[in-house]
């Protein structure tokens, strides 16, 4: 079976398409194949087991993935992300070349209602890659039924977390936070104008008033050290000159009905940036940061990479076991490739933390997933309500054309000679208490020639409506007011089952029903919630026609409808738009969410407040299947915040982790003394476990082998000749320093602590006077990690004692400094230490003071200790002070190191 599911595909080159070699997919990605070996290495005694697996490399999954790798600071765990579709593309589509087109959606579920549902992207980066990044955040109102401890977390109430909460930080990350310097310009700035004023006047209500909605993520989210927000500021942000005296609580006002989209970038007005929010690249940075680190592309390579990433596979099932108390545990998932399946292994529980399953698929393949894995042992349990619960939004789009004039009187009087573009944002409300958002695009103001197709596709945020804005004139405007409407929750007339005998990838296929509030309420009323989302829709719509008049503005106007194919509705002034094409189908905004709700009563709700499973041990949902409720914003800006927040929850109470660095006591002692005598501490860490302290050390020596950090220890790996690894930040003259080693081969485990040698990547030439080279047979001038052993002094590792079996080799001695063994003089005094025993803990105390050095030894699980050497140098060249601190690497001895401390 294991040959079948890898038949053809191990291949270390490019991978051949139809048209190309895919360099860069092979180079970010794994073979399913290559992930299932590399869980059969064992590195420093530990199978390279996964301790997460994201199913999923979507938006939501890959932000996971990302944030997981990136603050596991001590190195602790080992990622997989699953993908069902490809690598296709490194970034957002717009912020490549255009090419006319967009990755392909997939609708692999059975759709029971009359409508189109829309499916999903099947790559990579999911959503993200063709999104329009309208990112609005939820209102109060809109999630009362989430958990308090959610809303709490997303969006603390001042001064409980100034900085803000998740919201925040997602808002940061995906480039929210951030003004939009790119659309501003004539058109955007008299666009706004006139519909802030339009919104004021009576009649024109959209069940909000400005005071009611939020402040854009740039004036709510300041970064530390931002001044205050001041009217100048808020000018200069809006494209307002100088010399405009609208008062700060208007232009306060002119700022929410900026669009929050997802750029981080600044250029010229009208100039859309080149790095529109993609999850993808995030994702790119961790697994090259992770290739690096491993430093190889063979199993064992791979047996040291933290992040894997294998596209083109499915997960069937998850593998489960139900425990003494009822509660299931994942201990596996199911995949399936070219036509078998093979289960891949999560790690088992260790250091007080286990492994865990992320599943971050679209809701309706999450919810397939957790109905296919869970139907029997959470029966009569959270898996009956898996799957109810479907919301999705209501979405209604009107292009209208309006000339320049309905426009002039906010334009300045000066040529605008580029294309331009606008994005507004308008929140609304409907009598049932349902709420609803329009996203404005607008574009026009010059003679669109031949090339305005791909100037338009970098312009406008939403790629959907790029037909419709080609639409424009040098004296005409075409503007897209499309509404997003809240459904209710609840439904029963829309939720997600399993039964059908249509297959995909050997599972049933999901079956999709959805409230139908497009169809005709004198054909069908269905639920009282589906006609709850007529009267939202109807007076979603109602406003949009509102919205379309204010930007008229008295003049006469055009209607384009049938999506942008061509046909014109003539419209006189003051007259209400009609377009009876406007509505899409249910489902089409890809926003489908809800059918695995977080909750804190374990009786109604399928997750907790960290989208964990209830009744399982490891298994968390990411992505808006969580959503209680949706309101009317996308959940883009949402599913990021809450996967940040699982995420550290996973990196600090869920994960196995190392136990957290501290000072013995004895040091303890000596640092608060100094610290009540205000004095410098005098005991501080060179390594502590995080990647801070790692960063400190540097390799000295050839390829092909070095230091790994792992799960907070410090591993040698490698073949071949010597190698050092050497704190480079400082030098040292007099110190104590303490640190602890673990061997793994009672045969093999030669290594070392080299004090004092001046800093390897100097030239070897050195007075030879005494022979030392001539004392080293394998000696290598060309390698710097031999500096030490003939210019510093090594406190020797190895109770095999090679290449001698003398004394002066064996673990505890200065090495190579005789110790009366026969025929020599006892230039240090050696006695043999507690004997190295593999898998457990020693530690090294190293005494330097002028040219006198000490060394204790001490098995740390059986608390015995014994002073191995002492030596007094009286060769004055060697060993000068101050001098480096390094560890040796050698010749396939694997050894590691943790809690590396130095009084100095």
């Amino acid at each position: 079976m294991i040959k079948e599911l890898f038949e053809g595909a191990k291949d270390t080159l490019a991978q051949t398409t139809s048209f190309s070699l895919d360099h860069q997919g092979r180079f970010l990605c794994n073979t399913l194949q290559e992930a299932f070996a590399s869980t059969g290495q064992v590195i420093a005694g530990r199978k390279r087991d996964f301790d997460v697996i994201i199913i999923g490399g979507g938006t939501f999954g890959s932000v996971m993935a990302e944030h997981l790798f990136v603050n596991d600071t001590t190195r602790s765990r080992r990622i997989l992300v699953l993908e069902a579709g490809p690598f296709v593309l490194p970034e957002h589509v717009q912020n490549m070349p255009f090419q006319g087109g967009a990755p392909n959606f997939r609708v692999p579920w059975v759709n029971h209602s009359s409508l189109t549902y829309g499916g999903l992207i099947y790559a990579i980066g999911g959503r993200s890659l063709t999104w329009g990044g309208w990112s609005p955040e939820l209102l109060d109102e809109e999630w009362t039924t989430w958990p308090q401890s959610v809303r709490e977390a997303l969006r603390p109430v001042p001064p409980a977390n100034p900085a803000g909460g998740y919201f925040a930080k997602a808002s940061r990350q995906i480039g929210v936070k951030e003004t939009n310097d790119f659309i501003y310009g004539p058109l955007h700035v008299a666009l706004r104008s006139q519909l802030h004023a339009g919104l004021k006047q009576p009649g024109n209500e959209t069940g909000f008033t400005f005071a009611d909605l939020l402040d854009h993520p740039a004036v709510r989210y300041p970064d530390p050290g931002e001044p205050s927000l001041t009217a100048a500021m808020l000018r200069e942000w809006l494209g307002l000159p100088a010399t405009d005296a609208t008062p700060l609580a208007e232009l306060q006002e002119l700022f929410k009905l900026e669009a929050p989209l997802a750029v981080s970038s600044t250029t010229l007005p009208g100039q859309f940036p080149t790095n529109k929010y993609s999850a993808v690249p995030g994702l790119i940075r961790s697994v090259r940061l992770a290739g690096t680190e491993a430093d190889g592309i063979d199993a064992v390579g791979d047996g040291r990479k933290r992040i894997m990433i294998v596209p083109n596979c499915h997960v069937q099932d998850l593998v489960t076991e139900t425990q003494a108390d009822n509660w299931v545990r994942i201990t596996g998932v199911r995949v399936w490739q070219n036509g078998a399946s093979v289960v891949i292994p999560l790690a088992q529980p260790r250091d007080g933390g286990q492994s865990a399953v992320v599943i971050a698929l679209g809701t309706v393949e999450t919810t397939r997933l957790a109905l296919t894995s869970f139907q029997q042992s959470l029966a009569g349990r959270a898996a009956q309500r898996m799957g109810t619960n479907l919301v999705a939004h209501l979405r209604s789009n009107l292009t209208i054309r309006i000339p320049r004039k309905s426009i002039e009187s906010n334009l300045p009087q000066t040529l605008i000679p580029s294309l331009q573009c606008s994005a507004l944002l308008v929140k609304g409300k409907a009598s049932n208490g349902r709420t609803f958002h329009f996203q404005i695009t607008a574009s026009g103001l010059n003679e669109l020639g031949i090339e305005s197709e791909a100037e338009l596709f970098k312009k406008i945020p939403t790629l959907e409506h790029l037909q419709a804005m080609l639409r424009a004139t040098d004296n005409s405007v075409v503007i897209t007011i499309r509404g997003i409407g809240d459904m209710t929750p609840r439904n029963p007339d829309s939720f997600i089952d399993i039964n059908t005998p249509e297959l995909d990838f050997d599972r049933p296929k999901a079956v999709v029903h959805l409230g139908n509030a497009k169809a005709d309420p004198g054909v069908f009323l269905g639920s009282t919630q589906t006609q709850n989302d007529r009267t939202t829709w109807a007076e979603m719509d109602a406003v949009a026609d509102k919205i379309a008049l204010i930007f008229a503005n008295g003049e006469p106007y055009e209607v384009l409808t049938d999506k942008g194919s061509g046909k014109v509705i003539k419209r006189a002034a003051n007259q209400a738009p009609f377009d009876d094409t406007r509505r899409d189908d249910l489902g089409t905004t890809h926003h489908d969410a809800g059918t695995m709700r977080m909750g804190d009563d374990i009786a109604d709700a399928v997750t907790n407040d960290f989208g964990r499973i209830h009744d399982t041990t490891n298994c968390y949902v990411a992505g808006p299947a969580l959503f209680p409720s949706v309101g009317s914003p996308n959940p883009m800006l949402t599913g990021v915040a809450l996967a940040k927040r699982t995420g550290d929850l996973l990196n600090g109470d869920v994960l196995p982790k190392p136990a957290p660095f501290t000072f013995a006591p004895d040091e303890l002692a000596d640092n608060q003394a100094a610290a009540a005598a205000g004095k410098p501490l005098p005991w501080r860490a060179l390594f502590d476990g995080t990647a801070a302290t790692f960063g400190r050390w540097r390799l000295a020596g050839p390829v092909g082998g070095g230091m790994l950090h792992l799960n907070g220890e410090m591993v040698s790996y490698g073949t071949g000749g010597l190698r050092l690894f050497y704190y480079a930040t400082e030098q040292f003259g007099d110190f104590t320093l303490r640190l602890q080693f673990k061997i793994f081969d009672s045969t093999n485990h030669n290594s070392g602590v080299f004090v004092r040698f001046p800093r390897p990547t100097f030239d070897l030439t050195i007075d030879d006077a005494e022979g030392r080279i001539a004392r080293e047979p394998f000696f290598d001038r060309g390698n710097f990690a031999w500096k030490p052993v003939i210019t510093g002094f090594e406190v020797q590792i190895d109770d095999n004692a090679r290449p001698s079996g003398l004394r002066k080799h064996r673990t505890g001695a200065i090495y190579n400094i005789p110790a009366d063994d026969p025929g020599e003089p006892q230039w240090q005094t050696f006695t043999p230490g507690p004997t190295l025993t593999p898998a457990v803990w020693f530690e090294y105390e190293v005494i330097v003071k002028n040219n006198d050095y000490t060394v204790f030894l001490t098995n740390t699980q059986t608390g015995e200790r014994k002073q191995t050497t002492s030596f007094h140098n009286t060769d004055g060249p060697r060993g000068a002070s101050p001098g480096f601190i390094g560890l040796q690497v050698y010749a396939g001895s694997t050894v590691a190191w943790r809690h590396i401390r130095i009084k100095s």
